[in-house]
């Protein structure tokens, strides 16, 4: 029932999360297919200094560093999920350095020191694009790249309007959860258009270089059966960008 729903910022959600968020992840057919495709747009990081921004449980910073990076820096506005990384890291043995910050206020790393940099499954829970992209082309060497992720902007704007048709507290798209209680719980989205992230990332010199809409196909929708009506949608969107 929507009004038995809590409601949580970003920051509250996921620390509520942190504990059990790479276990709902498991087996998530958004997440088989972001990952393919994010990874296949990062350039070879391989002796490079790399960042996982939005890193969250350290997915991909950890990803980033088995692939060779001499230097990996994960950084999340949320301390519960950095905890999360950072016992994964230790228990692979690996140096990653992680760092508190708000990638719309100050990204704790230094100006033009990044190679390339990943912000993966994290714009959508951001505002203020604008604020979010000048960070991020901030931290980046001249010629630097950036892969960004999230759920397709088809999905979110399709749940928006089906949202708006009735009354809600706060309109949807949510990431929603049950907590270890047994509560639901719902962390709002900002469905943000294709053009919305290729305009503030023009606007922080950054150039779009690439660009992935992975498809649900006959295949997946047989994997996952919840997706047998979606066959020929998006469900992910990966941007590409080179720093002027």
């Amino acid at each position: 029932v929507d009004d038995d729903a809590l409601y949580f910022s970003p920051a509250e959600g996921f620390d509520r999360l942190a504990d059990t968020y790479d276990a709902r992840l498991s087996g998530s057919p958004v997440l088989l297919l972001e990952t393919t495709q994010t990874l296949a747009a990062l350039p070879n990081v391989a002796g490079k200094v790399v960042a996982d921004i939005g890193c969250g449980t350290g997915r991909y910073a950890i990803q980033l560093m088995r692939f060779g990076a001499r230097k990996v820096a994960g950084v999340d506005f949320c301390p519960a999920m950095l905890e999360v990384a950072q016992r994964k890291a230790q228990k692979a043995e690996l140096p990653i350095e992680w760092g508190v910050g708000d990638l719309t206020e100050h990204i704790p790393i230094p100006d033009a020191t990044i190679d390339a940099a990943v912000c993966a499954l994290t714009l959508s829970f951001v505002e203020n694009l604008h604020a979010a992209f000048t960070e991020l082309a901030r931290v980046l060497k001249p010629g630097g790249i950036l892969v960004i992720s999230d759920l397709h902007p088809h999905g979110l704007t399709q749940e928006r309007a089906a949202s708006s048709a009735v009354f809600r507290k706060d309109h949807a798209p949510y990431l929603r959860f049950t907590d270890l209680r047994g509560q639901e719980c719902r962390i709002p989205r900002i469905p943000h258009s294709l053009s919305d992230y290729v305009n503030a990332a023009y606007a922080a010199q950054l150039t779009l270089i690439a660009a992935s809409e992975p498809l649900v196909d006959t295949r997946l929708a047989v994997t996952f059966g919840q997706l047998k009506d979606q066959i020929g949608l998006p469900l992910a969107l990966i941007l590409k960008f080179a720093k002027h």
